[in-house]
């Protein structure tokens, strides 16, 4: 009677995990779906201007071009006779001074970074199970394929003081005409004196950069798992991912010159490219029935940088070393 109750106690005890090894044999698909968010995105922001922000006030000689972000005086085609020249224009009443005319142009902005987290996105993935580890009894391996989405978000914006140069034209008793005048190289027009007289001001310069939109990214490689019991496993994968991205790069400057004038500049570029490099990854999974069950995971990436440009302002974007983090829900079959 004792062994037939011994006996009894010992299949009962044994059953759930007859069962959970005879249902490992079946769950060789596995599709793995849930939020995920990416760390360590960075974004470097630079202006290639050599000095000022594409303008070129040049030297103070005479007969030399100077142009500037509220105007310019250049070289006419009498070859500035008599030290003036009719080919100047300008933009702004308050750069009117008296019997001349005041010209400004404003540094350049300069470099910066910036680092944005998280980047949100989602990902899907699929495990094949294609047999068991060696020398490892509670082990399998596999292949791995994962799909995911990330929207970019990176921006950067600062204020500061930057120098200008305040650039100084006799008008010689000449009345200029209204703002918003242009001369010509052929003239003949308003004479203004070729000589600057040169100072040096500032200004407050604020600037805002982004960089934005979607990185798609397909990862392939194997992946072993290790089973600690019957419903708690962790699985590491290894291999490539390939990275389409599509990037916006907008910019945008503003500033107050000296006399009450502003300053306005901005551009947008628009670039697509397929980004690569490796990945490592490991993943923490519970099963709470025959089917189903849970995980979260963390993967490394290391991808290419991108970069942009618009007229002198650049922008890269660097994923060389960005960490995701997931989490969702497991259907095995």
């Amino acid at each position: 009677m004792n062994r037939i109750i011994i006996s009894t106690t010992l299949v009962l005890a044994a059953t759930p995990f007859a069962v959970r090894g005879e249902d490992s044999t079946d769950d060789l698909n596995r599709f793995f779906l849930g939020p995920r968010f990416g760390m360590n995105f960075k974004a470097d922001f630079q202006n290639n201007a050599s000095d000022f922000n594409g303008v070129k006030p040049g030297t103070t000689l005479p007969g030399t071009d100077h142009t500037y972000n509220d105007g310019y005086v250049l070289v006419d085609s009498s070859g500035d006779a008599s030290g003036r020249t009719w080919n100047w224009g300008y933009q702004n009443a308050s750069q009117v001074a008296g019997d001349s005319m005041q010209f400004h142009a404003i540094q350049s902005s300069g470099s910066s970074s910036t680092t944005d987290n998280p980047q949100y996105g989602g990902e899907l993935v699929y495990q094949r199970v294609i047999g068991n580890l060696p020398c490892i009894s509670a082990g399998r391996w596999g292949l791995e394929f994962g799909f995911g989405l990330t929207d970019i978000n990176l921006q950067d914006n600062r204020s500061g003081t930057v120098p200008v140069i305040i650039d100084t034209y006799a008008l010689n008793g000449v009345l200029p005409p209204s703002a918003g005048y242009n001369g010509s190289f052929a003239g003949p027009g308003a004479l203004l004196d070729d000589t600057p007289t040169r100072t040096l001001g500032s200004t407050a310069l604020t600037s805002n950069q982004k960089l934005s939109g979607q990185l798609f990214s397909i990862r392939l490689g194997p992946f072993a798992e290790w089973n600690f019991t019957p419903e708690l496993s962790l699985a590491a994968s290894v291999g490539l991912t390939l990275a389409p991205a599509s990037i916006d790069y907008d910019f945008s400057e503003t500033g107050s010159l000296p006399g009450g004038s502003t300053y306005a500049d901005s551009g947008h570029s628009s670039k697509t490219r397929l980004l690569y490099g490796p990945f490592v990854g490991a993943m923490l999974r519970y099963d709470f029935s025959k089917n189903w069950g849970i995980y979260v995971g963390a993967q490394f990436q290391s991808l290419n940088d991108m970069e942009l440009s618009s007229g002198t302002h650049n922008a890269r974007l660097d994923q060389s070393a960005t960490v995701y983090g997931t989490v969702g829900v497991c259907w095995k079959f």
